[in-house]
């Protein structure tokens, strides 16, 4: 069946009034999307609301239609960092801007582009709610952060340089910095987006553990990540599509040929979720790129949407999918570099639509524990716990998230759960036994339970392994300063932890 062209399923949509422009920006930047960004800005008595749309290459915009005319892309692009609301979609592997008249080309540099937007017309509310969070916390620089990334300006790095030398709080640092007190706030905030700063407070070591951790707003999205952050309970419903319903049984009054295409749109609908781009169009890995174009227009000729009969109008979306999914693995397979890629990502065991819905999962799993671990230090352990219960049932296999479940069990009943905490650090250290924060905790179980001598052998595995783990190292020295504690056991590992979210987030930080 023939049809008006319409746009292709968005990967991410969403307002402005939820998720500043800067964090969709850096979002995109982050996962080096490739696709077109169109944000819509709607005004009084337009009948249609005009468009800024940016082409992205690998999370960096190229190029762009824009309402702000300017000579560069990066100052066309400037406006939208202050703009309070409006609709924006994100359509992954799709070129909305094209060529000629009225394109403004680039590159943008995104990261001095969030920077130089922040010295003009900014969202400031968004700032301050983000800056907020830290409360009276003291930061300091994280190990390993681009702060020359950012293209910082004098008086800007100076006051970097107050938080490399001491960690300090927010209000103490507006007293040290040479910037007013407004430019202090939204430097903090470019750091805090960017994950170059991270808390630093030894008076809450106990409850969050003796490394900083990192307190950052919401970033754009997940899934495939959208770029927002919708909770773990949304999953299936925003940021990164959830898996597809199944294809409902043929209505009666088919013809039993009409039933017969039903029952295999359906049973292909369900099969390609779990194939990988070569599965899909039916070719070896090492086909040549004539053979995979051939195999998929081959294909095409089978599930073009445009052949879908008229009585099973109805599976028109789903028709839709297949055919998405099978030009998006023609594009991938037929060009060099991303095909070399998406190699690396079949062999590692991914590569399919169900395996990317499951990272991004994991992905805004992570991104949700964040939240915990503010609600952690808050010492808000109810609420700590109702969030982390729907991420352990998205990931079970972190053993971040059993470790941190256990200690805010354990403060929240007051020590009352003890076995239950007890099994659950002993899961975080079946999955990572080089886990220094669940050694700790497990510590300090046993230690308020009056067993002394297997405390100890905790604490010192966990300062053996996180050196910087200061409360744990404090408990070793109490406990050698008694005399009274057996030695160290043979073995021992970095302090690096291998789970998922170590590696996503650059290690723990307590």
């Amino acid at each position: 069946m023939a049809g008006a062209a319409q746009l292709p399923e968005p990967l991410a949509q969403g307002d402005l009034e939820r998720t500043p422009f800067a964090h969709i920006l850096l979002y995109v930047h982050q996962q080096a999307l490739t696709g077109t960004l169109v944000v819509w800005k709607p005004e009084p008595g337009e009948a249609r609301p005009r468009q800024d749309r940016i082409r992205f290459d690998s999370g960096v915009p190229q190029s762009g239609r824009m309402i702000e005319r300017a000579s560069r892309l990066e100052r066309a692009m400037l406006p939208l960092f202050a703009r309070a609301d409006g609709p924006y979609a994100f359509y992954a592997d799709t070129d909305l801007v094209g060529d000629g008249d009225g394109v403004i080309d680039g590159p943008a540099d995104v990261l001095m582009l969030i920077a130089a937007s922040l010295r003009g017309s900014s969202r400031d509310e968004v700032v301050s709610s983000v800056v907020s969070g830290f409360g009276e916390a003291r930061l300091r620089i994280r190990r390993g952060a681009d702060i020359e990334a950012l293209h910082l300006l004098p008086d800007e790095l100076a006051t970097v340089q107050l938080l490399r030398a001491d960690p300090v709080a927010v209000a103490q640092l507006t007293e040290l910095s040479p910037l007013e007190a407004h430019r202090v706030e939204r430097l903090v905030y470019l750091l805090a987006i960017t994950k170059s700063v991270e808390p630093y407070d030894e008076s809450e070591a106990t409850a969050s553990g003796s490394r900083p951790k990192q307190s950052t707003p919401k970033p754009a999205p997940r899934e495939r990540p959208a770029p927002r952050e919708p909770k773990p309970s949304e999953a299936q419903s925003r940021g990164v599509p959830g898996a597809p319903d199944p294809v409902e049984p043929p209505p009666p009054g088919l013809s039993s040929e009409h039933r017969e295409l039903w029952k295999e749109v359906a049973q292909r609908a369900a099969e390609i979720e779990t194939e990988n781009y070569y599965d899909m169009l039916g070719v070896a890995r090492d086909a040549t790129a004539a053979n995979i174009q051939k195999a998929y227009f081959g294909l095409v000729k089978k599930w073009h949407p445009d052949r879908v009969p008229s009585e099973l109008a109805a599976l028109r979306p789903v028709v839709e999918r297949i055919f998405r999914y099978l030009t998006r693995a023609s594009e991938t397979l037929t060009d060099d570099e991303t095909r070399g890629k998406y190699l690396a990502t079949v062999q590692d065991g991914g590569g399919t639509p169900e395996a990317e819905r499951q990272l991004g999962l994991i992905i805004q799993a992570a991104m949700e524990f964040r939240k915990v671990e503010v609600l952690m230090r808050r010492r808000e352990w109810d609420e700590a716990l109702a969030l982390l219960d729907p991420i352990l049932s998205i990931n079970d296999e972190e053993p971040d998230y059993h470790a941190t479940r256990a200690w805010i069990l354990y403060q929240k009943t007051n020590g009352a759960a003890q076995r239950e905490v007890l099994e659950q650090l002993d899961k975080a250290l079946s999955l990572t036994e080089a886990h220094d924060k669940a050694h700790y905790y497990k510590g300090m179980v046993l230690k308020r339970a009056g067993k002394r001598d297997a405390a100890a052998e905790h604490f010192r595995r966990a300062a053996e392994l996180n050196p910087k783990n200061i409360d744990a190292v404090r408990e070793v020295r109490l406990l050698d300063m008694r005399g009274s504690t057996p030695p160290t056991k043979p073995g021992g590992g970095g302090g690096s932890d291998g789970s998922f979210f170590g590696k996503l987030f650059g290690g723990k930080k307590k």
